[in-house]
């Protein structure tokens, strides 16, 4: 077996711990980059007229509706990044994650 130098195992050590620190932090936080307050004030700009053409109201009864299709944090993030793509909203990664944590926080509560 061929000896390799401390240093080069150490970091192999250290590159796997911080890979696990990495994916246990992307677990524990579904929106990493998401802020609410931004999220609320993209989803009044970009979302909400689409929302309330299509659900009527001001459109948060797609949110509370019984049988609603969310029920997970990654599930609520891609629907949003569809919404964004099929209607052109032009929001960037960060404003997704913020608008899918305004949601989650304001209807879904589906962070732990």
């Amino acid at each position: 077996m061929e000896k390799r130098p401390h240093y080069i195992l150490w970091s192999h050590a250290l590159a796997a711990l911080a890979l696990f620190a990495s994916v246990a932090h992307a677990q524990s936080d579904a929106f990493p980059f998401g802020k609410p307050a931004l999220g609320k004030k993209l989803y009044e700009q970009k979302c909400a007229a689409c929302h309330a053409s299509m659900f009527g109201g001001d459109g948060s009864s797609v949110f509370t509706r019984a049988g609603r299709r969310i029920h997970t944090a990654a599930g609520l993030l891609a629907q949003v990044q569809g919404c964004n793509q099929r209607a052109h909203a032009g929001l960037s990664a960060e404003g997704e994650q913020s608008v899918a944590a305004w949601l989650d926080q304001a209807y879904y509560k589906l962070k732990k």
